[in-house]
């Protein structure tokens, strides 16, 4: 039995396949990553807290000596616990390593792929039809949303794709959908382009904003962020419907059709959410990046298709 190993059965250690399922439950909570395993990490203690770990279990440390250097390392036990577990699934493909990760967005972390995701679902006892709803990032999801945000911004752009091809798979199409889903509210920071609002649920599986096409799949609208905009449900169904539109400054400009919606409509106790549009002649809240930016043509096509004015 070698030195590490003995450690975790001294100290009654929850095993590498327990731990395994467990992070796999916390990827799901965190959005699909974590970050690497390091002192004072959220997932770190969080996981100790999942096995009810006491203090010396916490502290435990693995002691290497380099003679060398004449120096001692000490790493902490339940961070290396955390480390084989999270390696054995990477060996797994049920998770991308930090290196993998990093090439793709940057940033060190353990992240789901679909085979994880599926596999999280599973072992949380959720159906498969929820990946389509929740706003997890996987390693090939992050692909196409990288994908997405580096595409060159076309000075004529064409915002729907009539030849389509009908030969795509389901698998390849979800991915494309949630990937521009997840392209889109993150360059709007999670923020509702009209009103700003921002919230998740509490148990921030879910946010409340969506990623609204400004040229409709059933038009065939494209999966690209200049035919996209984060709004929430509310907004992103009065856009769809044709209750407002946005010039090509993206300033709202309302339907005059408005002053025709009966007193006891649209309203939220004594607010008047739906006339609350006609009185917005501000700017929407748009990207930092000008490259990501609604296209005006796919604005255009917005208010001359779907927008409602008097005739």
């Amino acid at each position: 039995m070698s030195y590490e190993s003995r450690m975790l059965a001294d100290l009654a250690m929850p095993s590498r396949g327990r731990v395994q399922r467990a992070l796999l439950r916390t990827l799901l909570k965190h959005g699909g990553v974590v970050k690497e395993f390091a002192a004072g990490e959220e997932a770190v203690g969080e996981l100790a807290d999942q096995f009810q770990l006491n203090s010396t279990q916490r502290a435990a440390a693995l002691e290497t000596v380099y003679r060398k250097e004449n120096r001692l390392k000490k790493t902490p036990l339940w961070h290396r616990l955390l480390f084989r577990a999270a390696d054995a699934l990477a060996s797994d493909g049920l998770v991308s390593r930090p290196t993998q990760t990093s090439r793709l967005t940057g940033k060190r972390e353990w992240m789901l792929t679909e085979r994880g995701f599926d596999e999280a679902l599973r072992i949380s006892d959720m159906p498969t039809t929820e990946k389509d709803s929740l706003p997890i990032r996987s390693y090939e999801v992050q692909k196409v949303v990288k994908k997405l945000l580096e595409a060159p911004r076309p000075e004529n752009y064409q915002p729907f794709d009539r030849t389509r091809k009908r030969v795509r798979t389901i698998k390849e199409t979800a991915l494309r959908v949630r990937g521009f889903r997840q392209a889109v509210i993150e360059v709007y920071d999670f923020r509702c382009a009209v009103c700003s609002l921002k919230i998740n649920s509490p148990d921030s599986r879910f946010w409340k904003v969506e990623a609204a096409h400004i040229v409709p799949h059933g038009s065939f609208g494209r999966d690209d962020v200049f035919n996209g905009i984060a709004l929430c449900r509310f907004h992103h169904w009065a856009f769809d419907v044709g209750w407002f539109t946005l010039l090509d400054d993206f300033k709202i400009l309302a339907s005059s059709k408005l002053s025709g919606v009966p007193r006891d409509f649209g309203r939220m106790g004594d607010y008047q959410v739906v006339r609350a549009l006609a009185r917005l002649h501000t700017g929407i809240r748009l990207p930092s990046r000008r490259q990501v930016y609604p296209h005006i043509n796919s604005l255009r096509w917005h208010r001359q298709f779907v927008f409602c004015q008097q005739a």
